[in-house]
Order: C-alpha cells, then structure tokens, then sequence
C-alpha cells in the first residue's frame, strides 16, 4: 500500500485560495458594487464581511475626504456597503431577492435616460411587491391543516 503522507499541493487549490484572498483584501479589483460581494460563490461568509469591511473603510476614507474638499465629486458607497453588510444576515430566500434588487439599483445609474433604465425599475417594484406579498402580515395567523 502507498505511503500517503506525502501529497502534492493542488495547484487549483493554491490559485482558488489566492484568488479569494485578493478578492477580500482588494475587493474593488473584482466587484463593481458591494452587492456582487454578497452573491460571490468563492466567498465565504467571513470571506464576505471581510471584503464589506474592507469597501466600507474605503467608502467612509472617501466621504471623509469628500467632505474635506479633496474628492473628485465622485459619490462614496457607503450606503450600498452597510447594505449588503445587513443583507448577509438576512434568510436564504430574502437575501437572493435583496442582492438581485441591489444589483439592479447599482444598473440604474448607467442606464439613466434610456429604456433600460424603465426596465430596471419596473424588475425593482416588482420584486419589492412580490417580497411584500409574500411576507405575512403581523396580524396573520397560520393555519395548520387538521387531519381527519
């Protein structure tokens, strides 16, 4: 029987490991908006906070920086950051709809003016209607089927 006690290193390992590791000490280098973070499969959850952590340190540099008269006009994501950082706490179902949702409020912006743009919102009602009505409201009670 062969000795197994010496493996050889995957080196798909090594480069999946490498990557996942650039993606949450640079996450601006791989996501366009805080929501990609979320719905990233490599990532780990901790993989995720991390990255969000490390957006949400960027963003609050560049509002402090913004407020002081030394950004460039650009608006911070900060906001989007603290989103998909609540967003990771949320139930299977509910965090799919919020990164779709979030993804598509990152669209709007370049498709301003066009008719892209009306489609993109009309998906954001909806998914937001759908989200509401499925959601029971607090003074619904369930009912369990009886058995006969």
């Amino acid at each position: 029987m062969a000795d197994n006690s010496e493996r050889v290193a995957d080196p798909t390992n090594e480069v999946r490991r490498d990557t996942v590791q650039h993606k949450v000490e640079q996450p601006h280098a791989h996501f366009e908006n805080p929501a990609e973070v979320v719905i990233d499969p490599a990532l780990s959850k901790e993989d995720k906070v991390r990255a969000l952590d490390a957006l949400e340190q960027d963003a609050r540099q560049m509002a402090v920086a913004s407020a002081e008269g030394m950004g460039g006009g650009e608006p911070t994501a900060l906001a989007d950051v603290l989103i998909a950082k609540d967003t990771l706490e949320l139930p299977p179902f509910d965090l799919a709809v919020s990164a779709v949702i979030q993804t598509l409020r990152g669209r709007l912006p370049q498709a301003h003016g066009t008719e892209t743009q009306a489609l993109i919102s009309g998906a954001i009602d909806a998914l937001e209607a759908a989200c509401a009505a499925l959601k029971p409201s607090a003074d619904e009670v369930p009912v369990r089927p009886t058995g006969h």
